[in-house]
């Protein structure tokens, strides 16, 4: 297993492997100026893996428009690329932003990580 992390003052990433996978676990805020942090982890999980990567959002304490963005973005490069994005998560912070923004259908939204990897 191999484990890697990125951070700002208000985001961190933690990245492992697990199986087929790679799991970006995210703590924090995603805003503008901590977005890029994020799509730094997503590019280099989608550029390090085969199948599948794992966004676990159930630790971000704000989601703003830019996070949004970061993984829409990602869910695209990911699919040029033969990798599925999917996301965990069950707080309001990061659920009420998919929704607001209506693109539920478009990232694929878990409950937990062993959905997620299954």
């Amino acid at each position: 297993m191999s484990k890697g992390s990125t951070s700002d003052d208000s985001l961190r990433v933690d990245r492992r492997v697990e199986g087929p996978a790679v799991v970006l676990h995210v703590t924090g805020e995603i805003d503008m100026s901590t977005a890029p942090v994020l799509a730094e982890a997503c590019d280099q999980a989608i550029a390090g893996t085969g199948s599948r990567v794992v966004v676990d959002l159930t630790d971000v304490t704000f989601f703003g428009s830019a996070g949004l963005a970061v993984l829409l973005d990602a869910r695209q490069r990911g699919e040029r690329a033969g990798t599925e994005i999917r996301l965990v998560a069950d707080g309001r912070p990061v659920l009420r932003s998919i929704e607001i923004a209506g693109v539920q259908e478009m990232l694929p939204i878990y409950p937990d990580l062993a959905g997620a990897l299954a």
